[in-house]
């Protein structure tokens, strides 16, 4: 076909006339329209994706860097193959993580089906009702749906399920590699399971998109745990963009007498400290003229850098805008924030990790990054918005503060620990490192709440055949019978489910008031939260109410508030010119343990790292010879001053929160100094609680049955009971064998 689109990206010997073929198995009317969107070409991942899922029948994941036509790519092939499709079955199910990308990833399917006989739904908290019942009424095409709604389907709409999916073909998952590590993925893993079931014989074909996934088996096996094999991964690299990249440090004078105010303490136009100005100052420069986003680890600093920077720009007569966008806000602020982004204005939008998906925003120019990255997965995904247009390069920057010690400052302030960890993390993107996932084991917290939801769904179910569908072709496939009879048994306790004549389980009272709540569909915390509302806007909302007459920076605004009822859970304000920072809750993320080894190898080099601004240098260079003064990297066991022993651990956040757990078992308490557990006693009480820890690590029998007191970390741990939750932890929270290695380290 002469006419037929030419490939771009990555060489292949396929050429023009491979591109000829792929564009000629797609069905007319989605030919069609590639010609009304006026498309001159494929890229080679949408070539090598059309050619894959439409001559095979495997799995595939379609991995390549972010604006690469991964949706298309998947969908091109998808709809080609249900275009011809009869109604009364939806045919393929998009799963995205977010309501926005839901909304984004909406639009595209719907124009890429305007000459095909295929209708397009979505389903989240935000569509309408009408909208929702057409689906059910008159099944078909394509579904775009979070993983909460597709769990309130389930639960709600049971009488409807196999209507709506006893035709289901393929099922596209979105940002896969946040699936991968947590909670929520495990859920998604086990709707997915239960979808089968529902599916024809031949079942459906699972097809993953991602940016970034570190270790390619895991996300085989969480897209098919019995034939992981049979997935195909199609990469495509991409032509490579020009990186430019630097890291600001601010060396923070802190005397005594002129420490900053508590968070949190209220302010009217006064001056924030100078670090702060300093890291906004720059911002400002940096971003003058152009759209950017700017991410902060906390939506503290959202809301503080947004309203800091809006006021030197307006001090300095620039025109530009400064926008929030976070989770806390509203639906209706988040959208109009994407829409000023993708109108192309000169706004710099300070943001969480709530634009680090594929919302579609526009072009960004710059990234930046206030704080140390937790993750190089999460640096990727945030770097891959910036340079999205043909021969522009990619350009992060990333803003750290670092206190200036004093003579007498802690060894951990003088290390300069959050530099060297964005140092360490820069350097492992560099060298092409990726996290790999680490699946979640054992998470009866998400067993329970399916256990709710299934007898829901099926308004009762027998305890074997509840284990089948949950556990032995399900998602918690660790789990033996025995455990699960234990977990049955408890819930009943706990008045969640209760067994009828007839050995049928269904929900108890307290499983009943559970399921209704409208919380339940998300296995993640959903905490207790304040509405904030302006003239009966909503504006969004805290999980940490301020007082009356508090003041509150919020939506980069200021606010006063005016009233607070405890009975709605509502916080009326009005504008201000007060600000108070407000309170968020929530804590980072997981650090990698080649992350923290990563930071030692910095330390312990002499290289300079031509990213670094002079203050970084500057602060980068003390942090070594202070290491090397004291000993930190050659000695493991270290002690400070007066009574005081540091464990050099080195290690992630899961072998570090082992590691205390051990040490706890053992009667010595530590605190967490991120690369080290410091200990109130002297090193050689130290060196014995090491070494009965290394002997309790060899044996988790032993810890699980010492059943301390532990908190309920995942949302329904709280119906566990102490030895169920106990249990649970040790096994999926903890990491004995990194611990294990660790301590074999020190002594």
């Amino acid at each position: 076909m002469a006419d037929a689109p030419t490939t771009t990206g990555s060489a292949d010997a396929t050429g023009p006339a491979g591109v000829a073929a792929a564009f000629a198995m797609l069905h007319p009317g989605v030919q069609r329209q590639l010609w009304r969107m006026g498309w001159t070409e494929l890229r080679q991942l949408q070539v090598d994706a059309i050619r894959q899922i439409m001559s095979s029948d495997h799995p595939v994941i379609l991995s390549a860097a972010t604006a690469s036509g991964k949706t298309e790519a998947a969908f091109l092939p998808v709809l080609s193959m249900i275009a011809d499709e009869p109604s009364g079955s939806v045919r393929a199910v998009y799963l995205g993580p977010l309501k926005a990308l839901i909304n984004d990833q909406f639009a595209r399917v719907e124009e890429l089906c305007e000459h095909l006989e295929l209708p397009v739904y979505r389903w989240h908290g935000d569509v309408s009702a009408a909208h929702k019942a057409k689906l059910v009424q008159q099944p078909g095409g394509v579904l775009l749906i979070t993983p909460e709604s597709l769990e309130s389907l389930f639960v709600n709409r049971s009488q409807h399920l196999t209507k709506l999916f006893a035709g289901i073909r393929f099922v596209v998952i979105d940002e896969l590699h946040s699936f991968l590590s947590d909670e929520r993925g495990l859920h998604l893993r086990s709707l997915l399971c239960r979808l089968r079931a529902i599916a024809p014989p031949t079942g459906y074909r699972p097809i993953g998109l991602s940016a970034t996934i570190g270790d390619f088996s895991a996300a085989q096996r969480y897209l098919d745990p019995d034939r992981h094999d049979r997935v195909k991964v199609i990469l495509d690299h991409g032509p490579g963009k020009e990186l430019k990249l630097r890291i600001h440090a601010y060396l923070e004078e802190v005397p005594p007498e002129e420490l900053p105010p508590e968070e949190g303490a209220d302010a009217v136009d006064d001056s924030p400290p100078d670090v702060l100005r300093r890291i906004a100052e720059d911002i400002v420069k940096h971003c003058a003229g152009n759209a950017n986003l700017v991410f902060t680890n906390a939506k503290g600093d959202v809301e503080e850098y947004a309203d800091l920077c809006t006021r030197i720009a307006a001090a300095r007569a620039l025109p530009d805008q400064y926008l929030v966008h976070h989770g806390s806000l509203s639906a209706e602020i988040r959208e109009d924030t994407e829409r000023a982004m993708k109108d192309g204005t000169s706004a710099t939008t300070f943001c969480s990790s709530t634009l680090e998906m594929g919302v579609d925003i526009g072009s960004v120019r710059m990234v930046g990054q206030v704080g140390p990255p937790w993750s190089v997965t999460s640096l990727k995904q945030r770097l891959g918005r910036s340079g999205r247009r043909p021969g522009e390069p990619q350009v992060v920057r990333i803003y750290v503060r670092c206190r200036r010690p004093g003579r007498n400052a802690d060894l951990f302030d003088r290390l300069h620990l959050n530099l060297v960890q964005a140092i360490a993390v820069t350097e492992l993107m560099l060298e092409g490192w990726v996290e790999p996932p680490v699946p979640p084991r054992w998470d009866l917290s998400t067993l329970a709440q399916q256990v709710i939801s299934v007898t829901s769904q099926t308004g009762g179910i027998r305890a074997d055949r509840l284990y089948e569908r949950l556990c032995g072709c399900g998602a918690f496939r660790e789990i033996d019978p025995q455990s699960f009879a234990r977990l049955l048994r408890q819930l009943a306790r706990a008045d969640v489910i209760e067994q009828i004549e007839g050995n049928d389980l269904i929900l108890g009272l307290r499983g009943e008031r559970l399921r209704r709540d409208r919380g339940f569909y998300a296995v993640f915390p959903t905490p207790e939260e304040y509405a904030v509302l302006h003239g009966g806007k909503a504006l969004g909302t805290l999980e940490c109410a301020p007082e009356k007459d508090d003041h509150l920076l919020f939506a980069a605004k200021r606010w006063r508030v005016v009233d607070v009822d405890h009975d709605r859970l509502e916080l009326h304000v009005a504008p201000a010119r007060g600000w108070k920072r407000p309170k968020f809750g929530g804590t980072g993320g997981e650090v990698h343990p080649r992350v923290r080894e990563k930071m030692r190898e910095v330390l312990a080099a002499s290289a300079a790292y031509v990213y670094l601004n002079a203050e970084g240098r500057e602060a980068l260079e003390y942090a070594r010879q202070a290491a090397r003064i004291v000993g930190a990297l050659a000695t493991r066991i270290l002690p400070l001053s007066g009574s005081r022993t540091a464990v050099m651990s080195w290690t992630g956040t899961r072998i570090q929160r082992t590691l205390q757990v051990l040490f706890q078992v053992c009667g010595a308490t530590a605190i967490d100094e991120t690369v080290a557990l410091v200990f109130p006693t002297p090193p050689d009480i130290v060196c014995t609680a090491v070494a009965a820890a290394a002997k309790l690590s060899d044996d988790a029998t032993a810890i699980q049955t010492l059943a301390l007191p532990s908190r309920a970390v995942r949302k329904y741990d709280h119906l566990l009971g102490d030895e169920l939750r106990w249990e649970s932890f040790i096994k999926g929270a903890m990491d004995l064998e990194g611990a294990r290695q660790v301590l074999g380290r020190l002594r």
